[in-house]
């Protein structure tokens, strides 16, 4: 220390003391340690509030997901999928946002209300099927 102020009051033509070199790199010690804290509380609120948004997003993909089953269990498909496409976007979303990897774009889209139709005339197809055998067992057995 007692160089730096030899060097300094030569080139400045004051005299700097060794004790005024201590005191300044003391201040300067005080002065970091203020802005890393600073650093660091701002650096928290950034991760408080991007919590908070991830948060916030799950509650509004739970919520759709919520209305999917609703809407599913009302027989309203048509809601139902709006609502779970919603969601789907949401979670992207999320995933992005994350930096996680989204699907590849070219996907196979699946028609839901295509399949709960097909559903629903393979169990009537099936009820039918059933239906017509019993009677046709019936009348045999009366025969």
């Amino acid at each position: 220390m007692e160089d730096i102020a030899c060097t300094l009051s030569e080139e400045s033509g004051q005299q700097i003391t060794k004790s005024t070199v201590f005191r300044y790199f003391e201040s300067n010690d005080k002065i970091a340690a203020q802005l890393i804290e600073k650093n660091d509380k701002l650096k928290v609120k950034v991760i408080e509030t991007e919590i908070n948004t991830i948060e916030k997003r799950i509650e509004i993909i739970n919520s759709l997901l919520k209305i999917a089953e609703q809407a599913q269990e009302c027989g309203d498909l048509r809601a139902a999928v709006l609502a779970l496409r919603a969601a789907t976007e949401a979670q992207d979303s999320l995933d992005s946002r994350l930096g996680k990897l989204k699907a590849p774009s070219n996907t196979n889209n699946i028609n839901i209300l295509n399949i709960q139709e097909e559903i629903n005339g393979a169990r009537e197809s099936f009820i039918r099927s059933i239906t017509s055998s019993n009677a046709g067992s019936a009348e045999s057995e009366n025969s």
